[in-house]
């Protein structure tokens, strides 16, 4: 775990490469030699809870539940379109249950690493702005619960015993203007006691380059496949405290969603969710926040004559072009170490296809605060430079 996390922060502080994007749909994969890293964190209360037949289970009065998870994640391009995941999450329960001997309130926590995880996704080629994908996924659990002795009584249970293992197909729509729609339907085992379930996801986004808003629902529909669902006598008895989140018996949930994410700088995001459990069938109804601190460094393949990845230094916009597209004017200048001489490349920047090499120039001329660059060679000419595209250059 120490080296883990010893990896972690020292690829947080290696000098980093291309531009940072708002939002990343759950298509999107890392380029070839890519990776991203992040860290989050997120809380959830419950408000009340739901048992097996979904009738409304009310807290009593004193009585709560909260958990608290924090996982540490990356994320690496194999190859393009195809992605490896892997991380550790680890997780606080909190319950308050009133004492039916003494009827005094009784606090009881559960903490410690409650998995780690691995999954692979694969995206195959946009095609008319849609995007498709498969993802597989397998979290192992690092602990096993006690079950409880005569008097019902015992440790508070970390979570749901057995490993977690799912397949889901994904699909996203990007419009011109980089508005996202997606949506995500997959298989999961979900524990070694609990039926497998549907898992689904609905997901839009407005995006723009350092901001993204999104809403969406999460889901899980039951296949009513209990494991002792006509015996449920053997099945064995955990202490789960005053929460039915876990240990339930088809369980299932609808759980709507919003967020913010904001690009920082060239490579960090801060992502901030909130949602709702609205309705489901053994489980907890609650609110949940979140938040995620991520850094993502995109290697771009800059064109088939590339034999290998470019790395930039700065980052510019084109402000003006010539009538003949000849000449262009950048926003970057001496003030920013752009001397004449310095190659630029000229990028055509989407959330589809991530970044489209167009043309390449040199700097011929560069004042205080912008540069002029004359074209030296196009790369696509069936795209237009125009005022707006990404300039990238190195100082090396």
């Amino acid at each position: 775990m120490k080296s883990f996390l010893f990896l972690f922060f020292l690829l947080l502080n290696t000098e980093t490469v291309l531009a940072q994007m708002s939002y990343i749909s759950p298509t999107k994969t890392l380029n070839k030699r890519s990776y991203q890293l992040g860290i989050s964190t997120d809380y959830f209360n419950s408000s009340t809870r739901i048992d097996a037949d979904g009738q409304t289970q009310d807290f009593d009065s004193g009585e709560s539940f909260s958990r608290i998870q924090t996982e540490v994640s990356g994320s690496y391009g194999l190859i393009d379109h195809l992605q490896i995941s892997g991380g550790v999450r680890y997780r606080q329960n909190n319950s308050t249950v009133i004492s039916t001997l003494t009827g005094e309130a009784e606090n009881d926590v559960s903490s410690g690493v409650e998995s780690t995880f691995v999954n692979i996704l694969y995206a195959f080629p946009t095609v008319d702005r849609m995007t498709y994908a498969l993802e597989g996924s397998f979290r192992f659990r690092t602990f096993s619960n006690q079950e409880t002795n005569a008097t019902g009584q015992g440790e508070l249970i970390l979570g749901d015993e057995g490993n977690d293992y799912g397949a889901s197909f994904a699909a996203t729509y990007s419009s011109r203007t980089n508005n996202f729609l997606s949506g995500k339907v997959g298989y999961k085992n979900p524990g070694e006691h609990i039926s497998p379930e549907l898992v689904w996801q609905v997901e839009g986004a407005m995006t723009w380059r350092y901001l993204a808003l999104i809403a969406g629902v999460d889901g899980v529909s039951s296949l009513n496949n209990d494991p002792y669902g006509n015996n449920s006598t053997n099945k064995p008895v955990f202490y789960t405290g005053s929460t039915f989140l876990y240990h339930s018996t088809n369980r299932e949930l609808i759980a709507p969603y919003a967020g913010v994410n904001i690009a920082l700088g060239e490579t960090w995001r801060v992502e901030m969710k909130g949602s709702q459990v609205v309705s489901g069938r053994s489980t907890d109804l609650g609110t949940a926040y979140g938040i995620s601190l991520i850094r993502r460094v995109e290697k771009i393949k800059a064109n088939k004559t590339d034999k290998s990845f470019k790395e930039y230094d700065f980052e510019a916009t084109v402000t003006q072009v010539s009538p003949k597209k000849g000449y262009l004017v950048i926003d970057k200048g001496i003030s920013e170490d752009v001397q004449k001489g310095m190659k630029i490349d000229f990028f055509e920047f989407d959330y589809v296809g991530g970044n489209i090499l167009l043309a390449r120039g040199i700097v011929i001329e560069a004042k205080s605060e912008t540069s002029v660059v004359k074209i030296t060679q196009v790369f696509n000419a069936k795209k237009e430079i125009k005022e707006g595209v990404l300039a990238r250059g190195s100082f090396r």
